[in-house]
């Protein structure tokens, strides 16, 4: 999770989390495959009208998901009940209930990935857990537990990719994968705890008990800027919902 220069990337993180949220609610009570599909065109545009996404980007990003989009329709399509025979072969029989139950959950999915995509791309993490504190009422021990745990990750991804230049280099084969993992498995855990006993002590050190009443470097607030994409977003999926 790191934050763009985009418009959306300076909406109040927790606001524009709960908006998500009850998009992807209220994507769960429609039925309707052509309403389910407008709501993801809305948000891919919101993207890239606000987000900051490019053509390059979404190339780069969406076709695992376009595959899943497939698989998921082809699957409730040939497999599903229906009346309305539309086409069938050996054992596959495609009706009209079974092909509009598929597009409507595959693109539901598709929805989800992009509105999901969306918060992800436009946040940063320590904003992100600042928000969950002040707005959320999140305990500062959990917020600031999260956040070390989403910066260990990448040290882990560099970690890892030193033992396997490192073996690399000294000739070591891996004939099964559990050995392959145990290899590389004991050694990640081993620093992992090092670094978990270093950051906690760190931490106490610098007087961070996991209090409340504590004094914070930035706090984050909530605008009308907050509030408008907010009600602007809900509504439109209420509205395509009812209407």
């Amino acid at each position: 999770m790191e934050g763009n220069q985009s418009y959306l990337s300076h909406i109040n993180p927790s606001v524009k989390l709960i908006a998500h949220l009850a998009v992807m609610f209220l994507l769960m009570m429609i039925s309707e495959p052509g309403k389910t599909l407008l709501i993801w065109t809305a948000f891919l545009f919101l993207g890239m009208i606000g987000g900051g996404w490019t053509i390059k980007y979404l190339l780069k990003v969406m076709p695992p998901y376009f595959v899943f989009f497939v698989l998921t329709f082809w699957m409730l399509a040939a497999f599903g009940k229906g009346e309305t025979e539309i086409w069938q072969w050996a054992w596959f029989r495609i009706t009209a209930e079974s092909a509009s139950n598929g597009l409507t959950i595959a693109t539901r999915m598709l929805a989800f990935v992009t509105i999901g995509l969306l918060f992800t791309s436009t946040t940063c993490i320590h904003p992100f857990m600042m928000s969950l504190v002040h707005q959320l009422k999140v305990p500062p021990k959990w917020a600031y537990g999260f956040m070390a745990g989403f910066r260990c990750i990448p040290l882990f991804q560099k970690e890892l990719a030193h033992l396997k230049e490192a073996h690399r280099i000294r000739g070591c084969r891996h004939n099964g994968s559990w050995k392959t993992f145990k290899r590389y498995a004991v050694p990640l855990l081993t620093n992992a705890v090092r670094k978990s006993e270093r950051m906690a002590l760190a931490m106490e050190v610098r007087g961070f008990t996991g209090d409340r009443d504590r004094s914070y470097y930035k706090k984050t607030i909530v605008t009308k800027k907050d509030y408008y994409y907010a009600s602007l977003l809900v509504g439109s999926a209420v509205f395509i919902l009812i209407f």
